[in-house]
């Protein structure tokens, strides 16, 4: 293996991972697919192992290429960090952002003050609404970034953290205890939704549908009322719910990819608050 990584070669890599293919990644880049080929297959004669494994599903990292892509998207980080200082540079214009809701409160609530205090010129702009609508909408160039979660069968984007899903049920109530589950479940084309209904089904658990809405708030404030329960991503679970599970006679549920999706050719904004992303989404919850 040779002393230096090249660091055009890491940045080629990170954005084949990120966009899921070399056609999405030579439009950020603004390089040919045949250039990026070629410097991602130098890279997997440098460090001896394959990186990259094409499917149907598109183009994923092998397990050395996550560790590289690790290694590699904090060595992009420090050169950026040390062009800005020495260049001056700073962040400043609309930054668009597309995220659900609920992870707007888990994730993004805590980190905005933190941005706008470090970077003042910059000018946040946030639109919540399902990952299903948020992914068309940042490809037609409607936002600068996203947080989505991805669709288990045409995963997009980066992978930031795998959420569990979690039953919940306001405290002082018992509506699990009904012979038909009262189910409270987010609006028609939430990723979840079909899955936990297939859980349901699938352990033969009767149920009904008593609530449905399209925003946090309005599930939070069915869930305590005490007449349904609901499924919710392990971060969104507030102090106010009990988590429910096997012991109460609900089925076992499953993990969300949580998935950044960066636009074409990112300004300086974007990628620094992408860099505030992953340290916030990779820092430890403490449970509820």
């Amino acid at each position: 293996m040779t002393a230096h990584f090249d660091l055009a070669a890491l940045d080629m890599l990170v954005a084949v991972a990120e966009t899921g293919g070399f056609t999405a990644a030579s439009t950020r880049l603004g390089r040919t697919q045949s250039a990026i080929s070629v410097r991602i297959q130098d890279l997997e004669s440098q460090v001896g192992h394959r990186l990259l494994e094409r499917s149907r599903r598109g183009v994923t990292p092998t397990d050395a290429g996550e560790r590289l892509i690790a290694h590699a998207r904090r060595l992009l980080a420090i050169e950026r960090e040390a062009l800005a200082d020495l260049g001056g540079a700073s962040a400043s214009g609309r930054l668009r952002i597309g995220i659900p809701d609920d992870y707007m409160d888990a994730y993004l609530r805590p980190l905005i003050a933190r941005f706008a205090a470090e970077h003042p010129k910059v000018e946040l702009e946030l639109r919540c609404d399902l990952s299903k609508r948020i992914e068309p909408a940042l490809a037609a160039g409607e936002f600068d970034l996203a947080v989505v979660t991805q669709d288990p069968n045409r995963p997009i984007g980066e992978v930031l953290r795998r959420e569990a899903m979690i039953w919940v049920a306001g405290r002082g109530h018992r509506p699990e205890l009904q012979e038909v589950l009262p189910l409270a479940l987010f609006s028609e084309g939430c990723r979840a939704r079909p899955r936990i209904l297939q859980a349901l089904g699938a352990a033969g658990k009767a149920h009904r549908l008593v609530f449905s809405c399209s925003h946090t708030s309005g599930m939070l404030s069915a869930v305590e009322a005490g007449f349904c329960v609901t499924a919710l991503t392990e971060s969104a679970i507030p102090p106010s719910l009990r988590r429910l599970g096997p012991a109460e006679g609900l089925p076992a549920l499953f993990d969300l990819s949580v998935g950044l999706i960066i636009g074409p050719q990112p300004g300086l904004a974007a990628r620094r608050f992408a860099d505030a992303l992953r340290d916030e989404m990779a820092a430890p919850r403490l449970a509820a």
